[in-house]
């Protein structure tokens, strides 16, 4: 467990839940800081947050890059952004794969950038890790003071710490309260190293200056609170996806066990939507069901235990449904095809390690 020491105190664990799960999000009001955490994720297994923080939102990949700031941005040659901005990048370009966490938080009133920094930089020493890189303000190279989604200048910290696609826009968004302000002072950063090659944790903090007129993060209390952007990534190697089933191996499954369980049919965390690379899979049943047309099968959705019941049986619910849909599109008739859920409710291995549950994420096809 690792402990988060600040200012003698010790700061109680936020633990939750791997971030897998959506959540009802509290309604925020246009200019107001949220009472409570917003969104879906929240911090890995084993992190904690700086006493009385507040998660304004933040995004999760299960396989991610990062790259790791160890020096100074300086200004990459002919090259701008998608908002005309010129890009400042490490000079020494090192990135790192691996699941990724980022969080966006709102500290409580009165505390500086640099009481947030050393309080990360403790917790991760204390676990026996170490700080790579340290550095404030116009010593960490690029753009300083701008927002995230800001253009026509420069990049900074803040580009690599939640890119332009990760800030939602729209009333009352927290997040975009949060980052997208062009009077930021008080920037500090740092890059730490997990212990045991474990990951690396990215920590930009800074204090919202006052909004621009009109704008409806101007009320409510933004001006003068210090945001925190962490970015945790857990190397570890990519998710390992069992062989995509042929038609003939279907039949010999279906024959000896009349079910066969999909690895290949992919699809984001929390989305029901199927990813393109699954269309050989997909391609595969059509062309067993279309040998076997006397055949009517369950599609069943299978869910690790991230998250609760009710959750994810809709969730395999919906994934089930997708994959009916993609079939009947290839023309097998909908009447032989039932989709059914069960969420978590029949694993084939261990929902305690990423091994098991990525064996339980899956979807099968049952004989009726």
């Amino acid at each position: 467990m690792f402990r988060f020491m600040i200012a003698g105190a010790l700061c109680l664990a936020a633990f939750g839940a791997e971030p897998l799960q959506a959540q009802p999000r509290p309604a925020v009001a246009p200019g107001q800081i949220p009472a409570a955490d917003t969104g879906s994720v929240r911090e890995p297994q084993g992190f904690q947050r700086y006493a009385g923080s507040i998660i304004a939102g933040g995004s999760f990949a299960a396989f991610d890059e990062q790259v790791l700031v160890n020096g100074p941005l300086v200004r990459a040659p002919d090259q701008r952004d998608k908002r005309g901005n010129a890009v400042f990048m490490p000079r020494e370009m090192r990135k790192a794969e691996g699941r990724r966490t980022r969080l966006v938080y709102v500290i409580p009133q009165g505390r500086s950038p640099l009481e947030v920094i050393r309080g990360y930089q403790q917790l991760v020493r204390e676990a026996g890790g170490s700080t790579l890189y340290e550095c404030s303000d116009g010593d960490c190279g690029g753009e300083t003071r701008y927002g995230a989604l800001s253009g026509g200048g420069s990049t900074g910290l803040i580009q690599l710490a939640i890119p332009g696609d990760d800030v939602p826009v729209g009333r009352g968004n927290p997040v975009g309260c949060a980052v997208d302000n062009s009077n930021r002072t008080g920037q500090r950063f740092t890059t730490l190293q997990l212990a045991g090659d474990a990951g690396f944790v990215s920590v930009l903090s800074y204090v919202l200056g006052d909004y621009n007129a009109g704008s409806e993060c101007r009320t409510g209390g933004w001006s003068g609170r210090t945001i925190a952007i962490v970015n945790i990534l857990e190397t570890k190697a990519r998710e390992q996806r069992m062989e995509m089933v042929s038609a003939d191996a279907m039949g010999s499954s279906m024959a000896r066990d009349g079910k066969v369980a999909f690895y290949a049919i992919l699809f984001d965390t929390a989305r029901a939507e199927i990813k393109p690379e699954s269309q050989p899979q997909i391609a595969e049943m059509v062309a067993y069901l279309r040998a076997s047309p006397q055949l009517r099968v369950l599609i069943v959705g299978h869910t690790d235990s991230q998250g609760g019941l009710d959750y994810n049986i809709d969730l395999s619910r919906r994934r089930a449904a997708s994959v009916v849909a993609a079939l009947a599109s290839q023309g097998i008739a909908a009447n032989r095809l039932t989709p059914q859920g069960v969420g978590m409710a029949a694993p084939v291995s261990t929902n305690d390690t990423d091994e098991g549950r990525a064996r339980n994420r899956r979807v099968e096809m049952v004989k009726q």
